[in-house]
């Protein structure tokens, strides 16, 4: 019982020692490299926050419960659930990723007048939204390589915070 008072009497403080967040949207079935999402969000000094494609309600619910700076990312089906938290929120993100979006998603953001940037794998390759398309990399390896490859985040090879 101390143990679940002393946790509730932490939680405002854990939250408040975030000043923005990377707000990430999984794939089906919750295909999704979580450590490459957390590198991301601690390259940008960010606390990061996953989400089921599905659980655009949730991020809503949240994004709109706080006042803190946030982007979006979303992988695989996931970026098409960034689109829909778009459609909804009050405060726009600064920033948005979406990663191996399949060719029939709208991943095009210009509209709302926020960064973007979209890497594509072969499953979406006839994607006419703006973006990166990126051949010979297998769909569950593309955030490990766009991290990599394009946003200059090493990864972790047994370190301490990986």
């Amino acid at each position: 019982m101390r143990t679940l008072l002393f946790t509730l009497m932490l939680l405002p403080s854990i939250a408040s020692a975030c000043d923005s967040y990377v707000i990430g949207f999984k794939g089906i079935n919750n295909v999704f490299d979580d450590n490459a999402f957390r590198r991301y969000a601690m390259k940008y000094k960010a606390c990061s926050l996953a989400y089921s494609w599905n659980q655009v309600h949730t991020a809503v619910k949240f994004i709109n419960g706080t006042n803190k700076r946030y982007q979006l990312y979303g992988f695989s089906k996931g970026a098409e659930s960034v689109g829909q938290v778009l459609s909804v929120v009050k405060r726009k993100p600064y920033h948005i990723v979406t990663i191996g979006a399949y060719h029939t998603a709208n991943v095009n953001y210009r509209a709302y007048g926020v960064s973007a940037q979209n890497y594509f794998d072969s499953s979406g390759s006839r994607n006419r939204s703006p973006g990166t398309h990126i051949r010979g990399v297998d769909h569950q390896d593309m955030q490990r390589y766009v991290n990599s490859y394009y946003l200059g985040i090493r990864s972790c090879q047994r370190k301490k915070g990986c």
